[in-house]
Parts: C-alpha cells; sequence; structure tokens
C-alpha cells in the first residue's frame, strides 16, 4: 500500500507528507467505515446528553466572587461519561489505523482482533512510560524540598532548575519514544516496543522534530476546523450531528498523522538496517544524510572513479585497486610491431602473423627488420653445395647476411 517515491533512507519531511497522503488516499476503504462507526457513537452519546456548559455549574454571588451551585454535581455525570464514550472510540479508531498503517508497510491484512491486542499492549507501554515519569518527578521534588529544609536557597535553586529542565527533558524523551505504539503494533511487546523506539530514533532526534512539527500542524488544523464546526450549534440535535462531524474529522485527521509517522518509521528502519530494501544505502548515509537519492532505479551497489573493466559486478563491490581487478590491462600505447617488408599498396594487417604464406627471413630477429632492406634476399637455390656453377650473391654495403638453412 505504501509506495515510497525516494529510497526509504533518504526520503524528505516533503516525500513522506506525499506518500502519507497518496496511501491514506488508496485505503480510504479500510478507514473511512472506522470513521463512520465514531460519529455514529458520538451521534447517539450526545443526543441523549447535552454539552458540558461550565456557566451552568457556578454563579457569582452579591460580593463577586464564583460559587459551586448546588446541583453541579448532579450536571457532570452525563457529558464526562459521553466525553469519556468519545475517547474510548477515538482510541480504538487509532488502533485500527495503526494496525493499517503497519499492514500496508508489510503488505499485509489488518485484522481487528490483532488491532485490539496491539492496542491494550501499548496502553501498558503507555502506562509504564507515565508511571516511570511521575515516580522520577517525584523523587526529583522531593530531593528539592529534602535540600530546601536544610539550605534554603539551595532548595530553591534546585527546584527552579528541575522546572526549568522539565519541559524540554519530557520532550526529548517523547520523541524518543515515538515509535513505541507502531513498534508494537509490528509484532514487539511493550518493553520491546520502547526498546525500538530508543534504537531508531538514536542520532534522529533532530529529524523526529522536524517531522513531528508538521504533524503538530495538520493535528491543530483538524482541531481548529472540529470547533468551527461545533461553534453554532447549540440545541442539541444540531450539536449531536456537530459533535459526530467533529469527532470523526479528528479520527482521520489523528489517522492521516499515523501514517505519517509509519513512513518516517520504516525511513528509520531502513536507515538501520540496509538490508531491508534492495538498493542499499549510499556510503556515508546516516542518520544525518548529505544529500537525499535522486528518482531511481539506482545501480546493486555505489561505484568508485573509474576506469573498470567490463562490468558491472552484480552484487560486490568494484575493488579499490583497479589492477587487482580481473582481466586489468594498464593504460598506455599499444605495443608497436615492427615493419614488415611488404610489397605493393598496404593497408596490411597490423600483427605479422596474420599474414598468408611462409613466415619472413626476418621473423627469426625481429629486433633488426631493416636491415633486410625493402625487399630483402630469397633463399639460397643449391643449399647442398651440389650446383656445379657459382652465382656470387648481390648484397647492399652494411648489410647483415641472412642465417644459412638448417642440415637436413
Amino acid at each position: 500500500m505504501f509506495a515510497f517515491n525516494h529510497h526509504p533512507t533518504a526520503i524528505g519531511v516533503v516525500d513522506g507528507l506525499t506518500v502519507a497522503f497518496a496511501s491514506f488516499q488508496v485505503s480510504w476503504r479500510k478507514w473511512l467505515p472506522v470513521v463512520g462507526l465514531v460519529f455514529a457513537c458520538t451521534f447517539v452519546t450526545y443526543s441523549l446528553v447535552t454539552r458540558l456548559d461550565f456557566s451552568a455549574l457556578y454563579h457569582t454571588d452579591a460580593t463577586g466572587k464564583a460559587v459551586w451551585n448546588s446541583d453541579a454535581l448532579s450536571k457532570l455525570p452525563g457529558p464526562v461519561t459521553a466525553r469519556l464514550v468519545d475517547a474510548i472510540a477515538s482510541a480504538m479508531a487509532g488502533w485500527f489505523f495503526c494496525a493499517t498503517a503497519i499492514a500496508g508497510l508489510r503488505k499485509e491484512a489488518a485484522t481487528l482482533s490483532s488491532a485490539i491486542e496491539s492496542g491494550i499492549l501499548s496502553l501498558f507501554a503507555g502506562l509504564l512510560v507515565v508511571v516511570t515519569g511521575l515516580f522520577v518527578s517525584t523523587v526529583l521534588l522531593m530531593a528539592a524540598f529534602a535540600v530546601g529544609a536544610i539550605i534554603p536557597p539551595l532548595g530553591l535553586l534546585l527546584l527552579v532548575l528541575i522546572l526549568v529542565a522539565a519541559i524540554p527533558v519530557a520532550v526529548y524523551f517523547l520523541v524518543r519514544l515515538a515509535f513505541t505504539t507502531l513498534a508494537i503494533f509490528d509484532g514487539f511487546g511493550p518493553i520491546g516496543g520502547l526498546q525500538e523506539s530508543w534504537r531508531l530514533s538514536e542520532g534522529s532526534v533532530s529529524r523526529m522534530c522536524g517531522w513531528g512539527t508538521l504533524a503538530v500542524v495538520v493535528t491543530i488544523a483538524v482541531t481548529l476546523g472540529g470547533w468551527l464546526i461545533l461553534e453554532p450549534f447549540s440545541s442539541p440535535w444540531p450539536l449531536a450531528i456537530a459533535e459526530g462531524v467533529a469527532a470523526g474529522l479528528s479520527v482521520a485527521g489523528s489517522g492521516f498523522v499515523t501514517f505519517l509517522l509509519a513512513v518516517l518509521y520504516e525511513s528509520e528502519r531502513a536507515r538501520r538496517e540496509p538490508d531491508l530494501y534492495p538498493v542499499e544505502a549510499w556510503p556515508g548515509y546516516g542518520p544525518e544524510p548529505d544529500e537525499p537519492y535522486e528518482p531511481g532505479p539506482y545501480p546493486a551497489r555505489p561505484y568508485i572513479p573509474g576506469p573498470y573493466t567490463a562490468g558491472p559486478y552484480a552484487g560486490d563491490p568494484y575493488p579499490a585497486d583497479p589492477a587487482a581487478m580481473p582481466g586489468w590491462v594498464a593504460p598506455g600505447p599499444a605495443p608497436a610491431w615492427p615493419a614488415a617488408p611488404y610489397a605493393g599498396p598496404g593497408p596490411y594487417p597490423p600483427d605479422p602473423t596474420a599474414m598468408a604464406g611462409p613466415a619472413p627471413a626476418w621473423a627469426a630477429n625481429p629486433a633488426q627488420p631493416a636491415a633486410l632492406g625493402p625487399a630483402g634476399p630469397g633463399p639460397d637455390p643449391d643449399p647442398m653445395g651440389n650446383s656445379d656453377e657459382t652465382e656470387p650473391t648481390q648484397q647492399p654495403p652494411n648489410a647483415t647476411p641472412p642465417p644459412e638453412a638448417p642440415a637436413p
């Protein structure tokens, strides 16, 4: 279902937004019934109860002080129950979106039972994070108060430092654990999901903050749209419809954010485990790549500067030393063959061994072919010395006589 327009290791925020929107649009048949179910549940709930009006819970007395009404507590259960049902329905819809996103990455089918099981495990992981955070915060505050009881200025300073550092530290840990739910839906347990999120986010906090900023912008836009829908309505029935539409819009927006985080989740997995995809990451690519991938297709391996022999080698990198490659020929001019005493017009073959006929007499000593002259001497007509007539051999001056033929 997810079709990456770049290699996952090099996908950027804009590309991630495009991929998430395309995947969200293609899978509308899967998530639209869930949005409709949330709308129906919210509509029925708010048809039975009215929206919580905080101005009806208190009044201002003659002195100008706000005083709780006597029936304030009796007005709370209905609206609170409606909000609780709305939150449960939205959470279960979020589980289904997570299961759909992971199934789209793995090219598998999402099932309701696996979505519910993974959702419950993600609740345990979230509860573990909350409990751990509260425990650490309580210990630090108690330590600050204990120090303040002994040395008040130092205790006050420690308390201020804790309060100032609380927000950035909390944001850092939330970013590092942002992949926990997706990891759990990908097959990890609660503890394993936390560990996997911490592993994938290592060295990528700034990148995840950029993507998280985009997710926050989308969430704010969806929330603003829901508020604009709810604002004009006041009577019960139109209010119930508006609440249902706003809840459905909120769930659809959160589902799109889930798809966006799923793209980032798979990108970080590809960076940590290059073997997950057939195209390996370019050398030097890490959590912060120097440059993005160009549109594919890509070679099987990166190439070093040439020259190369015939290739490419599938699955193996080119050796760093070209001379180590089989069949390597050192660059340089081709070896020159000695000039042959050809007669007649050319062209002639560059290799003397390619000439037809018997080998020339100078072949035994190719280093001195020019000494034979333009045509060279012919063979001895009487090598055995049986001829009665002796004909002197004409040779040019300073010429080396041809070698004698071997005796039979």
